[in-house]
């Protein structure tokens, strides 16, 4: 008993937590209402928590020891939202079609291209000095 209040404790207090476990549910709302009433519901049932929390820590030491492959290679651009990209884009590499003309029907091949943005950013990143680097 006193390690479920434990572990309602960590769910309410780790935001990494709140995150995992809105992502294991697919729960993509913003409303505060609903995500704290998902978060009652977890927290409520012992087994669905206890598995949750299993899971996030498992996860969670997986991340933290890095294999010479993580190591060795370059930011992953592609697990990045479209406006994070842009705003990365715009700021760093604006002469690049790609970046410039993403929302422009008139430019078909550009139009919402994510893969093209990806790959135009990833290569553009990859070749520019580690100060620009550093501060994307």
């Amino acid at each position: 008993m006193d390690t479920i209040s434990k572990m309602q404790e960590e769910v309410t207090q780790n935001t990494e937590l709140h995150h995992y476990i809105l992502e294991t549910f697919g729960l993509q709302s913003k409303k505060k209402r609903v995500r704290k009433k998902l978060f009652k519901q977890v927290i409520s049932q012992e087994k669905v928590l206890k598995k949750v929390v299993k899971e996030f820590k498992q996860t969670d030491q997986e991340q933290t020891i890095p294999t010479k492959q993580q190591a060795e290679s370059t930011f992953s651009f592609d697990k990045l939202p479209i406006t994070t990209l842009l705003k990365i884009g715009k700021e760093f590499f604006k002469e690049e079609e790609s970046v410039r003309f993403y929302y422009n029907k008139n430019k078909e091949p550009f139009y919402k291209n994510k893969e093209m943005l990806i790959a135009c950013i990833s290569t553009n990143y990859a070749g520019a000095p580690a100060d620009i680097q550093k501060k994307s």
